[in-house]
C-alpha cells in the first residue's frame, strides 16, 4: 500500500510526472494495482472545480473520499491535483 500525493502549481508538469511514475510502477510491479485519482477520473472539469471556494472545498472532499475508498493493501494510489488551499 502506498499513497503518492503530487503537489504544485497549475501547469507545472504534475500530470506528466504522474503519467511517467504510473507507467514505471506498472512495469516494475505486476502484482500491485496503480490508480491515478484526479479531477478527470471523477468526471469533474478543472475549470469548473476551482472557480469558487465552496466548489473547490467540495472537490477536496470528493478527492479525499475517493482516496479513502481506494487505499488497499495491494494498490498504489497517486493523487494528481493542486493539493493546496488558496
Amino acid at each position: 500500500m502506498a499513497l503518492v500525493v503530487m503537489c504544485g502549481q497549475p501547469c507545472s508538469g504534475k500530470s506528466a510526472a504522474v503519467a511517467c511514475l504510473a507507467a514505471a510502477l506498472r512495469t516494475s510491479s505486476t502484482d500491485l494495482t496503480v490508480r491515478i485519482i484526479d479531477e478527470s477520473s471523477l468526471h469533474l472539469g478543472r475549470n469548473d472545480s476551482y472557480k469558487d471556494m465552496v466548489v473547490e472545498k467540495n472537490l477536496r472532499g470528493v478527492l479525499r473520499s475517493e482516496v479513502d475508498r481506494s487505499v488497499s493493501r495491494d494498490s498504489i494510489i497517486i493523487v494528481d491535483s493542486l493539493n493546496n488551499i488558496k
